[in-house]
This record gives C-alpha cells, sequence and structure tokens, in this order.
C-alpha cells in the first residue's frame, strides 16, 4: 500500500501532505524538545503537551487524504518514525505495536535508558488515526517502551477522550515579497543546492528509519511542533509567571541551537556536501550561503542572508518561516517575537562557521558541542522582527559576545 508523498510548495519555501507542512528534523532535536518539556512536569501536564498536538495533526491530515490504516502504517514509515502495526486497534480500542521507534531509538542514543515510556508523539499520532479511522474519541498511552527498557514499544488505545481541535494546515502565508539583496557576493549556486536536497532519498528506509547527515531524521509535522511549542510557553506563564515563560522560551531557543549544531553541522561534513556544496565554496561565507541554501529546501521558510560581518555578525531574514506562519493561524498575533527554532537555528550556524570551525571537519560530539558553547566569544541571536508580531518576515541576528 502506497502513501500520498509530500509536496513541495516553493513559491512559500514549505513541503506539505494532506494541508500538513512538513519539514526535516533530526533525533536531536525531536528528543532535547520533548524532554525540555518532560523535565517541567512539576509545573506543566507535560504528557498532554506532547500527545495532542500529535492526535490533532494526524486526525486532520489523514481526514483530508481519506486514508486507510494500510495508508496511515505506511505513511509513519516514510516519514521516518519507525514502523507501526494498527491491526490490533478497532471500535473497542485496542492496541497498537512500534518497532524501530524514532523517538525510543533517538532517546536511547541521545540520553540513554529512560526511566518511563518515551513515545508521546507516536501515541497521540496513533490516538488521532482510531479517531479518524472509527470515527469516535479515543485516547493512547505508551505502556511499554523499548527506551525505558521494554522488548517492544506498545501503545493501548481506549474509547473517550477530550474534543481535538483541527490542526492550522498551511497557516497564515507570507505574501513573498523580494528577497534582501546578497550581503556579499557568493560563488554558491543555491538553486542547484535546492534542486539537488529536493532530489535526495530521504523517506524511512524498510524500518522507517531515515539514517542521513550523521544522524535519524523525521519529515515531521511542523504544526506538531508549533502547538507543543507555543502551549509550553502560555502552560509554563500561566503556572509560574513570567520567569518561567523566559525559561520556556530559552529551552524552545536552545532546541533550534541543538538541531542546527547537528544536523547543518551533519550536512556540512557529509559526502553530498563534499561533492556539491563545498567545490563552489572558496571562503568561509560561501559555506553560509551553501548552508543557507540546503536550508531552503528543509521546508522551513525562505532563509536569506542580509547582511554578514565576517566572525562578528550575521543577519539573516527568514520570510514565511513555519513557526510564524503557525502562530497567526492558531494563536493570532503576538506581543513578540515567537520563531525560537529559528532563533537557535540562526545561533547554531554562526557558532559552526565562526567558533568551531566546522570547515575543519570536527567529531560533533556531546563534549565538543558543550567546549563550542562555554569558550569566549560564542554568537548569541535575537529576532529582532517576527511575522507573528506584524512584520513582513522575521529578522533574526546573531552576534559574537
Amino acid at each position: 500500500m502506497t502513501a500520498p508523498s509530500v509536496e513541495l510548495l516553493p513559491h512559500h519555501g514549505l513541503a506539505a501532505l494532506g494541508g500538513e507542512p512538513h519539514v526535516f528534523h533530526c533525533h536531536h532535536y525531536n528528543c532535547f524538545l520533548q524532554k525540555a518539556v518532560l523535565d517541567q512536569g512539576a509545573l506543566v501536564d507535560a504528557p498532554e503537551l506532547l500527545t495532542a498536538p500529535a492526535a490533532e495533526v494526524a486526525l486532520t491530515q489523514l481526514r483530508t487524504l481519506g486514508a486507510t490504516r494500510q495508508q496511515a502504517e505506511e505513511l509513519f514509515r516514510v516519514l521516518g518514525f519507525g514502523r507501526v502495526d494498527l491491526s490490533g486497534v478497532g471500535r473497542g480500542g485496542g492496541t497498537a505495536r512500534l518497532s524501530g521507534s524514532h523517538y525510543a531509538l533517538g532517546w536511547l542514543s541521545k540520553f540513554g535508558r529512560a526511566s518511563q515510556p518515551v513515545c508521546f508523539m507516536p501515541a497521540g499520532w496513533v490516538e488521532g488515526v482510531a479517531r479518524h479511522l472509527h470515527g469516535a474519541a479515543f485516547t493512547a498511552r505508551e505502556v511499554e517502551c523499548v527506551a525505558a527498557g521494554g522488548k517492544e514499544c506498545r501503545i493501548e488505545v481506549t474509547p473517550g477522550g477530550p474534543e481535538r481541535a483541527a490542526s492550522p494546515g498551511l497557516g497564515t502565508l507570507s505574501k513573498f515579497g523580494a528577497r534582501p539583496p546578497a550581503a556579499l557576493a557568493t560563488s554558491v549556486d543555491e538553486a542547484s543546492i535546492i534542486a539537488a536536497c529536493a532530489g535526495l532519498p530521504l523517506g524511512g528506509d524498510a524500518e522507517g528509519t531515515v539514517h542521513a547527515f550523521g544522524v535519524s531524521l523525521t519529515r515531521h509535522y511542523a504544526n506538531y511542533y508549533n502547538l507543543l511549542s507555543y502551549r509550553f510557553d502560555a502552560a509554563m506563564a500561566s503556572a509560574a509567571g513570567e520567569a518561567a515563560q523566559t525559561a520556556a522560551r530559552m529551552l524552545l531557543v536552545e532546541a533550534g541551537r541543538v538541531c542546527a549544531f547537528h544536523t547543518f553541522g551533519g550536512i556540512m561534513e557529509s559526502a553530498e556536501w563534499e561533492a556539491l556544496v563545498k567545490p563552489q565554496c572558496r571562503t568561509r561565507e560561501d559555506w553560509l550561503y551553501g548552508m543557507v541554501a540546503a536550508v531552503n529546501a528543509l521546508g522551513w521558510g525562505r532563509w536569506s542572508v542580509a547582511q554578514v560581518r565576517p566572525g562578528q555578525r550575521i543577519e539573516m531574514v527568514v520570510d514565511g518561516s513555519y513557526e510564524s506562519n503557525g502562530h497567526l493561524a492558531a494563536f493570532g498575533k503576538s506581543d513578540g517575537p515567537r520563531c525560537f527554532l529559528v532563533t537557535g537555528g540562526v545561533a547554531g550556524l554562526a557558532n559552526l562557521l565562526y567558533n568551531a570551525d566546522i570547515t575543519e571537519r570536527p567529531d560533533l560530539t556531546p563534549a565538543f558541542y558543550a567546549q563550542t558553547f562555554q569558550r569566549p566569544g560564542f554568537f548569541v541571536a535575537r529576532e529582532v522582527e517576527c511575522r507573528s508580531q506584524g512584520a513582513a518576515a522575521c529578522r533574526v541576528v546573531a552576534e559574537r559576545l
């Protein structure tokens, strides 16, 4: 049974399937973000925050597609989440079984054995499938997990549960104005890099895994991240006020920095980079332009380098970021910047280029990550304009301390 394929929307910098935007993210980002929420479990309902968005995006998407159970199972595999067997789930509930779970294996790789089951997103996704297939409310909870020492990942589905909101879909799309003029002359051919990246075989293998660039990738749901992040932000503020909300936002930005360090770093150390991009690079700033071209194939909106002071400052303009699209549609206009992933991503990229010296192909280990962000003169980023606040595009500045 063939799953529908993700469609590229180059005029919006997005990729979509069944009205849902999809973005590439690695196990470092997925597991760090999840752990950041779980660690605040004394203040927020972490399991609900991590599960509900997956149920909402899955239900909305599968209804739009009119997907069968077999198509849903195949979609889970192709997106890189592992394999799921839904045959044991019927109108009265039942059990879904996962093998090769991205979240369980990613957690073990990054953090070691867990104290509790960690497949919250897959559990929510299974709930959404059950609601779609049987037209009734269900609740799903993982009761056995490989990451916690179980023999398999097993999700129990029971009838009944809260109402689930519809996903905001593609969100409030940008009008995509003219790109800012190139900050520096570059020998990098962005169009050829985007085309090459779009042609890479980045769907799940027979086991539902996507191994590329030294990480385990997923073609995840942008709205899963949006709904999780912004609800977490609000829940922290509601539970413990401004200080807790500030801490939540710092964690969300740090998740983006972790993502950039491992995924961007892995791309710039990959065989594909060596073959296609590196031959075009004459300067370190060409590496910057090459990485931005690759980012523009990930479904994260359209990134443009607006200003560079080599070794000191990078200014990035992002038009149609999936964060701003989703925030405007689901939560309305904001009173402050909301592109936490982009902010962390720009900080991570600046540090890779000018602090970690990715051109020398260092080993991207946890120790090297800590060393990079502890040595004097690392880069910190801030979002100075955001579409969520009403700006035409999002603008992030990374500067050396």
